[in-house]
């Protein structure tokens, strides 16, 4: 018994792999429609598209201009993310690649070898992650079981777990095990100032900017890596004066491993440096951290209460270690201000706030704590009960994603309060609206197109076996583009209760031959109608990216599918020119 107590810790790690690699059988590579296809996709694309450019398609300054992650310059395309991503699964590629070449499978990228390596590399870096995160409690002396439970609650309690699984082709999972090696190893550099944690810690920041530069705030936590504010001051100033040619060498290492991106930069377009992110920026001044963390539209503690019951181990670490009680603190507030002053809070689709998954290894440090002072107090029953409940109701969150019943972006309280607890199949997909953010500006334009039409002859526009009818028609924009924000207001009558249930609005883009370059279809209902027959006010405000062009054409409408009756009124579009450049 006291052999295996001494291991809990490692066994934590040996069931978070086999219980993740039966969910990924299951409901990855079994389940799916498109089975194992669902490994890649949306921003997964673009992080995975160096891999297909170099070893697939061989046409990395050359690619296809279509996806919105591809820039085009007048040397050549550049992607909009780092490379990060890819470098990190290229060992898992690689291997993917033997396996369909020996296999008789299609060298694509995305046959069923190249997909499987990436659902097992995704997984590796989650256990690489916990590896490091149980090495940096161990050194602060932390039990075996508490640390076996922290390990178990952060996989199976959070977000994790999704983007892991399910989405192992985004960055967070990756950010995850950089930043948990990166703690372990400044910690080390802290401690024992020896010369192989310096240059791990210079490789692993070098990676962490690389997969995602904002990342680079991680930085910041070094400070807890002391007793004191004058004990940091003063290793601070040791490593600096006396141990010079260390920092050299992770400041090499370091620059070394961040020019992997110029260099790929300059083979894309013959440009060492870049500025992929012109429509991407943060509202320093003006932030929406109660938006992002307690609004329904991704809120982190509403969809991941987990994260918000963990917070409260900073209440033991003020009590024992109020130096770490203030300098984790400090941070912890930093990373939610930096998030929520991105324009895009709610980091446009997923499930709960994923950008917060990479510094998921900073909360296992209150949350170890808290699970210490639960074990020691009288109340433990109820207090593990309220973070195992936290813990199950993420795990039914993460179905309801898997399972399409939460859609990934434009949720609300109405929304969230009517699939609350539903499981059954028959929930899939049964919300619409769209409510995207205004995309990123630093002066918003006014719009460049507005339309009204109040049915004045007619008091409103009858939906009655037909199926068009209402629609806004510009057979020219009249303007080129990257981006435009569409915002459509009506109000709809049913003559019956959910007549209206299969209706759509729609949003088309077309060029001059009728070839459609942009099309986004939306339920009209948020959700199912549980009253008629009243006047309802639908608003939807819906992003298009690409390259548009000034002839192209332009047609939202309303498309009544089943032919039910219903009425429209007050029809108002509004189109906003969100130019790359602006």
């Amino acid at each position: 018994m006291i052999a295996l107590q001494n291991n809990y810790s490692k066994l934590s790690l040996y069931t978070i792999g086999f219980i993740s690699l039966l969910l990924i059988y299951f409901f990855v590579w079994r389940t799916d429609a498109i089975g194992y296809g669902s490994v890649i996709a949306g921003d997964g694309n673009d992080y995975y598209s160096y891999l297909m450019a170099i070893f697939i398609d061989h046409n990395l300054g050359h690619q296809d201009t279509s996806p919105w992650y591809v820039i085009q310059t007048p040397t050549g395309t550049i992607n909009v993310h780092f490379v990060g991503v890819s470098l990190m699964l290229l060992p898992f590629f690689l291997i993917g690649y033997g396996w369909a070449n020996m296999g008789g499978y299609e060298i694509n990228g995305i046959s069923e070898p190249f997909q499987k390596m990436i659902s097992i590399g995704a997984l590796f870096y989650a256990i690489m992650g916990f590896y490091f995160i149980r090495k940096l409690l161990l050194k602060k002396e932390y039990s075996e079981t508490h640390i076996a439970l922290i390990s178990l609650l952060v996989f199976f309690g959070t977000h994790l777990l999704s983007y892991t699984i399910t989405e192992p082709t985004m960055s967070h999972v990756y950010s995850f095990a950089l930043i948990s090696a990166f703690m372990y190893t400044s910690y080390r550099v802290f401690n024992t100032y020896k010369l192989s944690y310096f240059i791990a810690s210079g490789i692993l920041f070098g990676l962490i900017i690389l997969v995602r530069p904002i990342n680079a705030v991680i930085l910041f936590i070094i400070p807890l890596w002391s007793d004191s504010w004058s004990e940091f001051i003063y290793r601070t100033k040791d490593i600096l004066w006396n141990n010079k040619l260390k920092m050299f060498s992770a400041g090499t290492v370091f620059k070394l491993t961040i020019s992997i991106q110029s260099l790929i930069w300059y083979f894309q377009n013959g440009k060492l440096m870049q500025y992929t992110y012109k429509d991407n920026g943060l509202y320093l001044f003006n932030p929406s951290p109660i938006k992002m963390l307690f609004g329904f539209n991704g809120g982190l503690f509403i969809y991941t209460p987990l994260c918000l019951l963990l917070l409260f181990g900073l209440i033991p670490m003020y009590k024992e270690q109020r130096y770490s009680f203030f300098v984790l603190s400090v941070f912890l507030l930093f990373v939610f201000y930096i998030l929520s002053s991105h324009w895009a809070y709610t980091y446009f689709d997923g499930i709960s706030i994923r950008a917060f998954v990479d510094f998921l290894p900073v909360l296992a440090l209150p949350g170890v704590a808290l699970i210490k002072k639960v074990s020691e107090i009288k109340i433990k029953p109820v207090a593990l009960s309220g973070i195992t409940l936290a813990a199950l109701f993420n795990l039914l969150i993460c179905y309801q994603y898997k399972a399409g019943i939460i859609p990934a972006a434009g949720m609300n309280f109405e929304k969230f309060k009517y699939v609350l607890f539903k499981t059954d199949k028959k929930y899939a997909g049964v919300l619409g609206g769209c409510n995207d953010l205004r995309p990123y500006s630093k002066k918003h334009p006014e719009a460049s197109i507005k339309y009204e039409n109040k049915f004045d002859s007619t008091e409103y526009f009858t939906y009655k076996e037909n199926e068009f009818g209402v629609e806004y028609r510009l057979e020219k924009l009249g303007f080129s583009t990257s981006k435009i924000y569409v915002r459509v207001k009506f109000k709809r009558k049913e003559a019956e209760l959910n007549n209206s249930e299969k209706a759509l609005l729609v949003l088309d883009i077309q060029n001059s031959a009728g070839e459609k370059k942009s099309y986004q279809a939306y339920k009209l209902n948020d959700v199912p109608a549980s009253d008629c027959c009243e006047w309802k006010e639908r608003k939807f405000s819906v992003t298009m990216d690409g390259k548009i062009d000034a002839e192209d054409k332009l047609v939202i409408y309303i498309w009544n599918k089943e032919k039910k009756e219903f009425y429209i009124d007050d029809f108002k579009v509004e189109v906003y020119n969100y130019n790359y450049s602006n």
